[in-house]
């Protein structure tokens, strides 16, 4: 049976009319309070920290408003970072170029240096350390100077033998001398080694002098210390027979074996060491370092020695940190043994050997107590 819709019915082909409704907008039902209450608010969800993006902004390098320009070299970079740690750019807020000197802020030191600034952790190898130093202290990056002086510390791991090698690095540089005494003031297993180079003997007088204030040298015998001045002052004699009194001031004589001290106040048949301990303030600095030898032997530890110690003008030194190695020709179970007698050219023979031995020799050697 064929059925028959209301539709047609009704008004044949024609649509009924539509009942008339109130004018009523969506929001009407919010306003009546009729709109559930999950609806009321929501929130964007959190996207990357606007640093990252920056930062990966910048890393894309497409769009640098700023030039730094060292000698010959032009590098773009983006202000804002500048701007955040040299000074020179927040001063001068409408210049879009900054002229370094090429003394202080070498060009493959600033491209390490604007990677440091963009946070990208950069290597930082051994023969650039003093240069990133010198570039950081002359644009006053504080924050970058306490870094590279933190992987300076022995607590780091900043080996002797690269202390040795950052101290070179400082010698020629004025600025930089806090640096260059510090290191040398870290060396002491590494000092006999040292002293076998010709880095040491290249050291100017003040350099050497600090180096043998030192009371953390590790030595088998302070005669050592008295061949190692020799040594230098003979490489380039007679221009440095004028430093022969500062440095043999740092020689603690009092300290050598008895023996050896007697013998070296008359020639020892050696022209490299006659001609300096000849020298008359040499010769005096010697025969007061016997008598001094002599009072601190004759001491009984009263009171009243102290007095003659002022009277005499007798000077007290402390030992150097000793270590016995077994391999020196002059090797004694004691180093401040009174028989321990060694000429200078026994002293050159072993600088020879630990010229063929690894750097940490010395310090693998048993400590003594």
């Amino acid at each position: 049976m064929e059925m028959v819709t209301m539709y047609n019915t009704a008004h044949g082909d024609k649509l009924p009319k539509e009942p008339q409704l109130k004018e009523l907008s969506f929001r009407d039902f919010k306003y009546n309070k009729r709109m559930p209450t999950i609806f009321k608010d929501f929130r964007l969800p959190k996207q990357k920290s606007i640093v990252h993006v920056m930062k990966d902004f910048w890393l894309q390098k497409k769009h640098p408003d700023f030039l730094v320009r060292i000698g010959q070299h032009s590098f773009p970079c983006d202000r804002l970072v500048l701007m955040v740690y040299i000074d020179q750019v927040r001063r001068n807020k409408d210049k879009l170029e900054l002229q370094l000197p090429e003394k202080f802020v070498k060009p493959e030191v600033f491209e390490l240096l604007y990677r440091w600034m963009t946070n990208q952790e950069p290597l930082l190898k051994r023969p650039g350390i003093v240069n990133l130093l010198i570039a950081a202290d002359y644009l006053n990056i504080r924050q970058l100077s306490s870094q590279i002086w933190a992987c300076l510390d022995p607590i780091s791991g900043f080996a002797e033998h690269q202390a040795i090698q950052v101290a070179m690095d400082a010698t020629p540089l004025r600025e930089m001398s806090q640096l260059h005494y510090m290191m040398l003031q870290r060396i002491q297993y590494s000092f006999l080694i040292f002293v076998s180079t010709v880095e040491f003997l290249a050291l100017p007088i003040e350099s050497v002098s600090a180096l043998f204030s030192s009371n953390d040298i590790r030595i088998n015998s302070e005669a050592e210390v008295f061949y190692a001045a020799i040594r230098w002052l003979n490489y380039e004699w007679p221009s440095r027979k004028n430093f022969a009194l500062q440095l043999m001031e740092k020689v603690r004589l009092s300290r050598l074996p008895t023996k050896l001290l007697q013998m070296l106040e008359s020639p020892v048949g050696d022209t490299r060491v006659d001609r300096i301990i000849q020298l008359p303030v040499v010769k005096a600095l010697i025969e007061k370092g016997n008598f001094d030898q002599i009072a601190t032997d004759l001491d009984d530890g009263t009171g009243w020695y102290r007095e003659i110690y002022e009277i005499f003008d007798v000077t007290l030194v402390p030992p150097r940190r000793f270590i016995c190695h077994d391999l020196a020709p002059y090797h004694e179970p004691k180093p401040e043994s009174p028989d321990q007698v060694f000429a200078y050219k026994d002293f050159l023979r072993y600088l020879g050997l630990l010229q063929t031995l690894p750097l940490d020799t010395l310090q693998l050697l048993e400590q003594p107590l």
